[in-house]
């Protein structure tokens, strides 16, 4: 069961996992090259969160346009929630990583940075299921008329 959630959200679990997975990420580097990977990393995540964030914003118009048509009101507004579910969660991935700087003296910041990776992959995931089941129920709407 455990492995099936770390599938679907993208991230490894235990400690243990999510310190091999840091070790294959940076292993080799120095520490600052190391930081470069994962800030990069964390930059292309915030990157990947603003896409879906616009393709989101479609999709609030499109849901708003179809329910002002009559389409079926429960499927779109389950949709148009979803939707909007999903871009509140994205939002928070659009946050300063400048806490990852501002942290205590006893956190490795490498650690911390993977970290802060690691909990906006499951973010992004999570609303990428919440946009696509949206989507699912536009679809269901839509087969109303068929």
């Amino acid at each position: 069961m455990l492995r099936l959630l770390e599938l679907l959200l993208g991230v490894p679990l235990t400690r243990e996992d999510r310190l091999t997975a840091l070790n294959r990420m940076v292993g080799g580097r120095s520490p600052l090259d190391a930081a470069e990977i994962l800030r990069w990393s964390a930059g292309h995540n915030t990157e990947k969160s603003g896409a879906l964030l616009g393709a989101q914003a479609i999709f609030v118009v499109v849901d708003t346009f179809v329910l002002e048509r009559g389409w079926p009101k429960s499927a779109v507004l389950a949709a148009l929630f979803l939707v909007l579910a999903a871009a509140l969660t994205l939002m928070t991935n659009l946050r300063s990583t400048m806490m990852a700087y501002r942290q205590k003296e006893n956190i490795e910041p490498n650690w911390h940075i993977f970290s802060m990776l690691m909990t906006r992959t499951v973010r992004f995931n999570i609303a990428l299921y919440l946009t696509f089941l949206s989507i699912l129920f536009l679809v269901v709407a839509a087969l109303s008329f068929v």
